[in-house]
């Protein structure tokens, strides 16, 4: 297979045979070169869509279809649209060859035209015509490596969401649960949308610390559902190894600061603590108060209590005016996952449950008795079902 390098196209259309004859002759001594040719403009549109030129130099008074016409056509070709383009002209009306310019016209040539000057300016664009592809080539490579590190970087969220979620059972949702509430908030204080992103994560994210450091799983004070705020600090120091989620990181490094300043661990304090983090620490306090039994009234009496101290007096308001006006806000997930050693009778499937090997055990809907839950235990000695069993909230 031959290494050479493709020709560079020049098209010429140009209806007077003469002058059409003389022009290929001319741009046919450039060295790389081949020239086509075509006597009216829509040969010349026919042409360019069968030979995709690299130059058109194209004559601008032709019957019916003129050279700004051919122009706009070869302009309105994506596979067209970087072809180099030059009128050649008679008319030296400045008026004239702004409107070219305007249309896509890359530049003029009047006639007569010596051929010095035509192989010139015909060679200083396709030298131009060059850079320009291999700028072309050099995005089109850089959009598709950003788009395999995105690809990248979904996987990975997609693994730390599933490690999350086999750790502590029902982070996914609470996490998906929050994030939602969160964006609501960020429209309400006009948030920037590129900051959105990084806010969903952090709800989504912030309990990873205690996935991963059982130890700090502490039984929370009966009725607040409020943990040990240790578990933020390992959160962030496992997130701050990814550049792309240090801003997350930052988020849930201040998920525990108060507004009066007694938070921690930096205790920031008013305006020092990031916008995004008081979102944060409100919302998580407001559902696991709701998911301690205090229901959405007094979830939302217990940020009251605490606003001006623990919370950010407006961020309470908007999301109790958000609570009043949309109270499946408040609601909890209408499934939850749970471990098989934590399954209890009365329970109900929400999913089918399966091994890992693909063996269905039980139907959805189907209601936990004693006996199957110890028959789904023994199954998971001998075929483990690693991501636990999804069931009935309201169950």
């Amino acid at each position: 297979m031959s290494d050479a390098p493709r020709p560079a196209v020049i098209l010429v259309v140009e209806d007077d045979p003469r002058v059409r004859a003389v022009l290929a002759q001319v741009l046919g001594s450039l060295p790389g070169c081949r020239v086509e040719t075509a006597d009216d403009g829509p040969a010349g549109l026919a042409a360019a869509q069968a030979h995709a030129p690299d130059l058109i130099l194209s004559d601008y008074a032709m019957p019916g279809m003129d050279g700004f016409a051919l122009c706009r056509a070869v302009r309105a070709e994506p596979s067209l649209a970087r072809a180099v383009f030059v009128i050649l002209s008679a008319y030296g009306d400045t008026a004239l060859k702004v409107q070219g310019l305007d249309l896509g016209v890359d530049d003029y040539l009047t006639k007569p035209v010596e051929a010095a000057e035509l192989l010139a300016k015909v060679k200083a664009m396709l030298r131009l015509k060059e850079l320009q592809d291999r700028l072309h080539a050099d995005n089109l490579a850089l959009g598709a490596l950003r788009d395999a590190q995105a690809r990248s970087f979904d996987q990975l969220l997609a693994l730390l969401l599933h490690l999350l979620d086999l750790g502590l059972p029902g982070a996914r949702e609470r996490g998906a649960r929050l994030a939602e509430a969160a964006l609501r908030l960020a429209v309400r204080f006009e948030v920037p949308p590129e900051f959105e992103r990084d806010l969903d994560l952090a709800c989504r994210l912030h309990e990873l610390g205690l996935a991963v450091n059982p130890e700090l799983r502490t039984v929370p004070p009966e009725g607040t559902g409020i943990r040990d705020w240790r578990y933020a600090l390992v959160t962030r120091s496992l997130l701050d190894d990814v550049d792309a989620l240090r801003p997350v990181a930052e988020i849930v490094a201040a998920e525990h600061e108060n507004w009066d300043g007694s938070g921690m661990p930096s205790r920031l304090q008013l305006g020092q603590i990031p916008l995004r983090s008081r979102f944060l620490r409100t919302l998580a306090d407001f559902y696991a108060l709701y998911d301690a039994g205090r229901g959405a009234d007094g979830a939302l009496a217990e940020l009251e209590r605490r606003s001006g101290t623990w919370y950010d007096p407006a961020v309470v308001a908007q999301w109790t005016e958000l609570v009043r006006h949309a109270p499946g806000l408040a609601q909890a997930p209408a499934r939850r996952r749970v471990p098989i050693a934590e399954l209890e009778p009365g329970m109900v499937l929400a999913e089918d449950l399966t091994t890992n090997t693909g063996i269905l055990l039980l139907k959805a809907g189907t209601r936990l008795a004693g006996s199957s839950i110890a028959i789904i235990r023994k199954r998971h000695l001998a075929d483990p079902i690693v991501a636990g069993a999804w069931v009935d909230s309201a169950a």
